[in-house]
């Protein structure tokens, strides 16, 4: 079965129409605050998990004009080797896009697509720098090359190719919000992951201490000390 086989199964409209739908709630955010948390919230990338919503993604854009003209696309896994001035660059050329700046003052809120961000390589300068541009703190007012980018004027979508997202490293998964928790596959931290081992593992010692302090119990017992 190929991929596009794949998406139709995955239920194609519904796929699209829960894209467009964070689109529209992350612009209606923005056009009615200018200011405070709500800004950060808008800023917070949004991450869709799995493969279909990259197919979804792209059969929007190749059949939706008003959007693709919106969206301005980082692909991850193409540019992987890139640097981290590789990324500033792209973020600087696309902020200072004249379509992107007329779509800010219209309000309309132009789309930053980080395509595959599963494939970018873990310590990477480029991953380090993915970091800031994903952290609400910063990414208000990136300085590159001198100059002040604000990606709160930009709606900040996520994709990865796989419903894992165990495979994204911590301090990147946590400045994301996944928007199909229904279907992605939780990130399990060490405890969550070992829990019930750990669990049984603690009660088999409990018993064995309680089995050696009867034991000892009964011989002290048998050979009472005067």
């Amino acid at each position: 079965m190929d991929k596009k086989s794949n998406l139709i199964n995955m239920n194609e409209k519904i796929i699209r129409d829960r894209i467009l739908k964070e689109i529209n709630k992350k612009r209606l955010i923005r056009k009615n605050k200018e200011s405070g948390e709500e800004l950060k919230n808008f800023s917070w990338p949004s991450l869709f998990a799995g493969e279909e919503y990259n197919l979804g993604f792209e059969l929007e854009l190749s059949q939706n004009l008003k959007i693709k003209n919106q969206t301005n696309l980082i692909d991850c896994e193409k540019i992987n080797n890139k640097s981290k001035e590789f990324l500033e660059n792209k973020l600087k050329e696309i902020f200072d896009n004249s379509q992107n700046q007329q779509l800010i003052k219209s309000k309309e809120y132009p789309i930053i697509w980080f395509k595959n961000i599963n494939k970018i390589e873990n310590e990477s300068s480029f991953q380090k720098c993915l970091l800031a541009v994903f952290d609400t703190a910063q990414n208000t007012s990136l300085f590159i090359k001198g100059e002040k980018v604000n990606l709160s004027q930009f709606i900040l979508l996520a994709t990865i190719s796989t419903h894992d997202t165990s495979q994204l490293p911590n301090p990147i998964f946590s400045r994301l919000d996944c928007v199909n928790v229904d279907t992605a596959k939780p990130k399990e931290f060490f405890l969550d992951k070992y829990f019930y081992p750990i669990l049984t593992f603690s009660f088999l010692i409990f018993l064995v201490l309680i089995l050696l302090s009867f034991l000892q119990w009964k011989k002290d017992n048998k050979n009472p000390r005067f």
